[in-house]
C-alpha cells in the first residue's frame, strides 16, 4: 500500500482546505520571525518539503537564494506559479525529503509546519535530519516547526467543533493517538452542498526532549526548543514545537 504522502489526488483535493488564502498571507510574517530567531538574514535557504511555495516565496522576496525540495508534482507545480506571480526566481526539487543532500550548500535548512515525521520507521526521520545536517555548512542552522507531543495533549479531547471556512463548507478535524502516543492518525471530514470529502493522513509525534535527542543524535551540537517561531518559551500552553539546531 502506498504512502498517503505519495497520493497526487489526496493533495489536489485537500489544497483549497489545507493551503487557505489566510495561510499565504500570514507567511510574510513567519518567515521575519523565522530570520530572527535562525539568526540567518542572508545567503542560501533549504526549504524542506516546501509544498506550495508558502515559505519559500517570501524567503526569496527576503532576498535569499531558495532552493524548494517536495515530492509532489501537483505541488511543485503551484509553488512554481507563485514564484512566476512574484517575480523571484526559486530552484524547485523534486525528491523524497530522505533522499535530498547537497554537502554543505546552505546557511540554513528548514522543515515547518508539521511536514516531519510523515515515516512509521524513525530510522527514516534520523536519515532525513542526517542529510539535512550534512546540507549546511558549518556555522549552519535548522529549524523545524511541528505539533508538538506536549501541545497536542493539551488540546485533547480532538475531536473539535466545525470550523466554516470561505466558501461556506464545513471542516471537522479528528485525531486518533495510537501506538503508545508515538503516532497522530488525522482525519478531516469537509462538508460542502450536503457532500462529504474524507481525508486521511497520520505522522510521529515528538515531545521536546525526543526531538532534541533526535537533532542531537543526527549531529547538531546546539538544540534550542521554543513555543513557537517568535521565539516563546515551550512551556505550558505552547501552540508549536519549534527546534533550532547548529552545528
Amino acid at each position: 500500500m502506498a504512502d498517503w504522502f505519495t497520493d497526487e489526488g489526496f493533495w489536489a483535493d485537500i489544497y483549497p482546505v489545507m493551503f487557505s488564502p489566510e495561510s499565504f498571507e500570514g507567511a510574510h510574517e513567519e518567515v521575519l520571525k523565522l530570520l530572527e530567531l535562525s539568526g540567518v538574514s542572508s545567503g542560501r535557504v533549504l526549504d524542506l518539503c516546501c509544498g506550495p511555495g508558502r515559505h519559500a516565496v517570501p524567503l526569496a522576496r527576503a532576498g535569499l537564494q531558495v532552493t524548494g525540495v517536495d515530492l509532489s508534482d501537483y505541488l511543485l507545480r503551484k509553488a512554481s506559479e507563485r514564484a512566476d506571480e512574484a517575480k523571484v526566481a526559486i530552484d524547485w526539487v523534486r525528491k523524497d525529503m530522505r533522499e535530498f543532500v547537497e554537502p554543505g550548500a546552505f546557511d540554513l535548512a528548514v522543515n515547518l509546519a508539521t511536514s516531519f515525521g510523515f515515516f512509521p520507521a524513525q530510522a527514516d526521520d534520523m536519515k532525513v535530519l542526517k542529510n539535512m545536517v550534512e546540507s549546511i555548512h558549518d556555522d549552519g542552522v535548522i529549524v523545524l516547526d511541528m505539533v508538538g507531543k506536549e501541545a497536542l495533549a493539551e488540546r485533547l479531547p480532538l475531536n473539535r467543533q466545525p470550523t466554516q471556512e470561505r466558501d461556506g463548507s464545513l471542516l471537522i478535524q479528528r485525531v486518533e493517538i495510537h501506538d503508545d502516543w508515538g503516532r497522530a492518525r488525522s482525519e478531516w471530514l469537509l462538508i460542502r452542498d450536503r457532500e462529504v470529502q474524507r481525508f486521511h493522513f497520520e505522522h510521529t509525534l515528538y515531545s521536546g526532549r525526543e526531538l532534541r535527542e533526535l537533532m542531537s543524535w543526527a549531529g547538531l551540537s546546539r538544540v534550542e526548543l521554543y513555543g513557537g517561531l517568535d521565539g516563546r518559551p515551550y512551556g505550558p500552553g505552547a501552540l508549536r514545537l519549534v527546534a533550532v539546531g547548529r552545528k
